[in-house]
């Protein structure tokens, strides 16, 4: 008796779910889950940088390089990036470049200008030390450059991603860390 019970609940169960899903299915208007597309890796949306969500923004980001200084005036963003001796890999560099230019350019609406700086800073005495610095404009350079930047490695940069992002090499950079320059891999900044 007991089997005969749970077969006749378990056949209830049964066609209630069938018809419920038929129910369901014949809404309209109203596509199934199943049936319909989801975006799992959305872009996203632009933004309007301000002084209320800077820290907010930049502290998502996922830079090989720390930040040092973020300000914003007007359409222009003034970013430095603090290389220490432990961090002067120009692979490193670069990459932390190539992800401030994508996110000042790609989700942002209201910068038109970014200065970008790689400071030194030398633990010992304290001193920071000016290595590069950019002058990137939104619209002045191919999509392509990007990803150039990113995959220049610890070589020197090419003369049309200096010229594209207006890029300034200090002594110190030329002196330290241009390939010519440097002795085994090793860099320093004594």
């Amino acid at each position: 008796m007991k089997q005969k019970m749970m077969l006749l609940q378990t056949i209830i169960i049964t066609l209630s779910a069938v018809v419920l899903l038929m129910l369901i299915s014949k809404l309209e208007g109203i596509q199934p889950y199943w049936n319909s597309s989801h975006t799992v890796f959305a872009e996203q949306k632009p933004i309007q940088l301000s002084d209320d969500n800077l820290v907010n923004e930049f502290i998502q980001l996922d830079l090989p390089v720390r930040l040092s200084k973020v300000e914003i005036n007007g359409s222009i963003l003034s970013v430095d990036l603090k290389v220490t001796e432990n961090e002067l890999s120009k692979a490193n560099m670069y990459m932390g470049m190539a992800e401030i230019i994508s996110f000042t350019f790609k989700r942002t609406t209201n910068i038109d200008q970014l200065l970008l700086r790689l400071v030194a800073e030398d633990r010992w005495v304290g001193g920071k030390y000016l290595l590069l610095a950019a002058d990137v404009r939104r619209g002045s350079w191919p999509s392509s450059a990007l990803t150039e930047l990113k995959n220049t490695g610890d070589n020197d940069l090419a003369p049309e991603l200096k010229s594209w992002f207006r890029v300034t090499e200090s002594r110190l950079w030329k002196k330290r860390l241009q390939t010519n320059n440097e002795i085994n891999g090793n860099i320093t900044l004594e």
